[in-house]
């Protein structure tokens, strides 16, 4: 039997943090905390990527629920996509009462990625990434991943973000990567050490490869996005499983 106050907290998660604005949605916000809650793994949290602090409260207040430590996210808040000050996410994970449990670094990831050496039981993207970006980011922190940890890249069934290529070609293909799927555009696997404990999901995997490989042509960052391209997309879209994920099916699922 679950836990109680934590699969309330997981149902709940969308209105801890509903005055702060980030892309991230409130199926993805549940998602992202029974990752957070129920950990799979021995290991630390680590964010690529922390916007405003919306997820990164989420996964330090499910930490503190599983009676993990610390939670760390890193993000060098100067990209294309917006500028944010420090203050503010300090001040967002201060209000939220996290600020004591998370180590929140204002670089890019290669820069401390050769000096990092804390395993990780969660490795979260969610940052947008250029297909090179999200190979290299994780390239060097998936390493760390420990033996029944997750990886998930948020955005990976979007248009033009990298984490996608990432998913289909480094992850679903790699024979130490098991259970896998998609909530929202979450696509999230499980590491096993021992690729012998993976292979059971080697269908699971190939079914979900045929259907996320057609997205990928739309991901490239010159490809002028046209009405077609746009309706094609969303009609490979329709063929991936998105829906809510219930705690106790979904734990039983990737044992």
């Amino acid at each position: 039997m679950l836990d109680r106050a934590i699969t309330d907290y997981v149902a709940a998660a969308p209105r801890r943090v509903k005055n702060i604005p980030d892309p991230i949605s409130e199926r993805e916000l549940r998602f992202l905390a029974l990752l957070g809650a129920f950990p799979l793994a021995e290991g630390e949290i680590l964010s690529i990527g922390c916007g405003l602090g919306r997820s990164t409260i989420i996964l330090a207040e499910t930490a503190r629920l599983a009676g993990d430590t610390r939670v760390s996210a890193i993000d060098p808040l100067e990209t294309k996509f917006y500028l944010t000050r420090p203050e503010t996410i300090e001040a967002n994970l201060r209000d939220a009462h996290v600020d004591d449990i998370v180590d929140f670094h204002q670089v890019f990831p290669e820069e401390i990625s050769d000096i990092w050496d804390r395993p990780l039981r969660l490795l979260w993207f969610g940052a947008e990434h250029s297909p090179e970006g999200a190979e290299a980011d994780f390239d060097e922190y998936s390493e760390h991943l420990t033996d029944g940890g997750i990886v998930a890249f948020h955005n990976a069934v979007k248009r033009r973000d990298g984490g996608l290529v990432v998913f289909t070609e480094n992850v679903l293909l790699d024979e130490h990567f098991g259970a896998a799927g998609v909530c929202g555009t979450i696509a999230w696997a499980r590491y096993h050490a021992d690729p012998a404990r993976a292979r059971k999901f080697h269908d699971q995997k190939a079914r979900l490869y045929q259907r996320l490989t057609p997205l990928i042509p739309f991901v490239a960052p010159d490809r002028k996005p046209s009405w077609w391209s746009r309706l094609s997309f969303k009609l490979y879209e329709r063929r991936i499983p998105q829906q809510d994920v219930e705690p106790e099916s979904w734990l039983r699922s990737v044992a």
